[in-house]
């Protein structure tokens, strides 16, 4: 296989998931003219109902990628994840960052293995549980940034946060102003599904990613790769993928293409009134084998 170090790209659409509402994908927001719609109207389409949207850059950091042939055993809080039905076909030790934008593809730095020829319905991957964002953009009505200014154009800011089970997730990733925005990246450390005040969630689930009918499961994980008990036993984040179509290598494959869609793969919400919360949401990159 020619293009072998694009395999790994069936697993991209794994790692993003919504922080705030884990088990369904948001809604797209709304845009007209490039403005992102902030008003609730109908449709929960808007930054007031919380909605997902395309970020400029989204970075994630990958350790091990496998294709399935059928689904895995997910991790227990006493067992890791059996992989029995799956062929690893990415390693890097260390973690190679994966720099994502619509419509591009990536070649990470590690070691990859042709899968043996078969028909693939899943994907599995253990990575970082941190994110960079980057983003701005214009809204339809004036908000407050969590770090300051006050105005239609508003971004992320470089710096970082964490969204754990807390008394409130990270309040630093977004600025305002009457002028556009030029974005910095913020790095967001998951460490828990669902909103900070509720029950501790290891497993988060996004259904039907951007209707393709692909479903995404998340798993925080101990160092032990057992499913984390709490949020502080959180080291790193796995996933389990649900292909809308079967991968199918055969002897006659020659390369993957691929396109990512990261149309949803930022999540929009106010948060305290009228302050703007940014935060991930999930994606998805489509694979076929040729």
């Amino acid at each position: 296989m020619k293009n072998i170090k694009y395999i790994f790209l069936i697993l991209s659409m794994i790692f993003l998931f919504e922080a705030i509402n884990p088990n369904q994908v948001k809604a797209a927001c709304s845009i007209t003219s490039d403005v992102v719609k902030k008003t609730s109207t109908s449709g929960d389409d808007s930054i007031d109902d919380g909605c997902d949207s395309k970020p400029d850059l989204y970075e994630i950091v990958i350790y091990k990628l496998y294709l399935c042939t059928s689904i895995p055993t997910e991790p227990t809080t006493t067992s890791t994840v059996d992989l029995t039905p799956c062929s690893q076909v990415f390693n890097s030790d260390s973690g190679a960052t994966a720099s994502v934008t619509q419509g591009t593809n990536i070649v990470l730095d590690g070691t990859y293995t042709r899968p043996p020829n078969g028909t693939y319905t899943h994907g599995y991957a253990y990575m970082d549980n941190t994110f960079g964002i980057t983003w701005s953009g214009e809204l339809s009505a004036a908000m407050t940034g969590m770090t300051g200014g006050t105005g239609v154009f508003c971004g992320t800011v470089a710096g970082s946060g964490t969204h754990a089970k807390a008394a409130t997730s990270h309040t630093n990733s977004s600025v305002c102003g009457s002028s556009p925005i030029t974005a910095g990246k913020f790095v967001e450390t998951l460490a828990q599904f669902g909103a900070p005040t509720d029950t501790f969630l290891s497993k988060g689930t996004a259904e039907n990613i951007n209707g393709t009918t692909a479903d995404i499961f998340g798993y925080l994980v101990d160092s032990n790769e057992h499913r984390a008990a709490n949020t502080g036993e959180v080291e790193k984040l796995e996933g389990l993928v649900t292909f809308a179509d079967a991968v199918v290598v055969t002897v006659d494959t020659t390369s993957i293409t691929m396109q990512f869609n990261v149309g949803e793969g930022m999540h929009l919400s106010t948060s305290g009134g009228n302050t703007l919360f940014i935060g991930s949401g999930p994606f998805q990159a489509i694979m076929s084998a040729n």
